[in-house]
């Protein structure tokens, strides 16, 4: 491997957690890459010179983060995983949760997600883009007295909106953020909610369309106030702890 990362020895007591830094750093300064190498277990206690226990340690710990994959036989060994977007959104969701994110604060980052991502899908949408979300808004049009679907629906337009940005760090975010938005906008849909949503929907559609990006922004800071009123009538704002 040209170029590679230097690996040095580690003698603290939290053995493990240092072969993981120096692996993560590696990765970050660009010395490794997806499909890259690190060896066998036996290569890698070598190399730190360390037991096998603490290359093994540290191995699982990288293997859940993400980092790599542990391929067993032969040519067997760890490698730099490729990257899996939908992994890291699972895991930030379920960080929200274990850290008690409120939804308050989830709707404040939605706000500034989506509003990037619509500005973006107005200046990268391609007539698949379009079609796609033409489908979705004649699929809504007919779902007005069924609130679960309906919602569904909705759910997948702003999907298809986040898709049309083309900004993939953009769309991981915003596929974190959803599980704990979503979960709770069907209970609250009625007719007129969702007559209301559909017309913001079809507004923020035609803004895309004609590349409008700075009204299309707006149009969605609008849109999502509306649902951050219809989740806190009181105006109340939760407060984490």
């Amino acid at each position: 491997m040209k170029n590679g990362p230097i690996w040095s020895p580690v003698r603290a007591n939290s053995v493990a957690s240092q072969i993981v830094l120096q692996v993560r750093d590696a990765l970050f300064a660009g010395q490794l890459h997806p499909g890259d190498s690190l060896g066998s277990e036996k290569d890698l206690a070598a190399r730190f010179d360390v037991s096998r226990i603490s290359v093994r340690d540290a191995l699982r710990t990288l293997e859940t983060m993400g980092i790599i994959e542990i391929r067993v036989g032969a040519a067997g060994g760890a490698r730099i995983a490729d990257g899996n977007i939908e992994y890291f959104s699972d895991a930030l969701a379920v960080q929200f949760k274990l850290a008690g994110v409120t939804e308050h604060e989830i709707l404040d980052a939605q706000l500034a997600v989506e509003s990037a991502i619509v500005e973006h899908a107005a200046q990268n949408r391609t007539p698949e883009d379009l079609a796609r979300l033409t489908e979705i808004l004649e699929e809504a049009k007919g779902l007005l007295d069924d609130p679960a679907a309906f919602t569904e629906t909705g759910q997948r337009f702003h999907l298809a909106l986040a898709e049309a940005s083309g900004n993939r760090a953009l769309i991981a975010q915003f596929k974190a953020l959803r599980h704990v938005v979503w979960s709770r906008n069907a209970p609250r849909t009625n007719r007129n909610i969702a007559g209301r949503a559909h017309e913001m929907h079809r507004k923020l559609f035609k803004l895309v369309e004609q590349k409008n990006g700075e009204r299309a922004r707006a149009a969605m800071n609008e849109h999502l106030g509306s649902i951050r009123k219809t989740s806190f009538p009181t105006g109340s704002k939760e407060k984490h702890k």
